[in-house]
């Protein structure tokens, strides 16, 4: 399983995990949903789910549902700063082949899944 973060990612994480104490790492899921099929779900966890997938970083407890791993797989994780100053993290995923207008949801390439 490869996913990766930037440095830029890293450090977000690692502020909003420092703003929960209990938190031992991040997780990353998938579900269906919105107008072009599925929605990535970004989360500070504070247990693990023993079906996930651990990724190992360099300073990040990364964790994958393992139902969206093979959508996942080769995605980078960015944080960047959009329009009006705010930011947000960003998926670059190999497997999407397009994305809503709004973003929030995306299709995957004929064949992924």
């Amino acid at each position: 399983m490869k996913i990766t973060l930037t440095e830029k990612a890293a450090q977000h994480i690692q502020k909003m995990m420092a703003k929960k104490p209990a938190a031992i790492g991040f997780r990353v899921s998938v579900k269906t949903t919105g107008c072009n099929g599925y929605m990535y779900v970004p989360a500070i966890i504070d247990h693990v789910n023993p079906e996930d997938i651990k990724v190992v970083t360099e300073n990040i407890n990364l964790y994958i549902d393992k139902t969206a791993a093979s959508i996942l797989e080769g995605t980078q994780i960015d944080y960047k700063t959009m329009g009006l100053g705010q930011a947000q993290l960003v998926f670059n995923n190999p497997n999407v082949e397009s994305e809503c207008g709004c973003g929030e949801s995306f299709s995957l390439k004929k064949g992924e899944k």
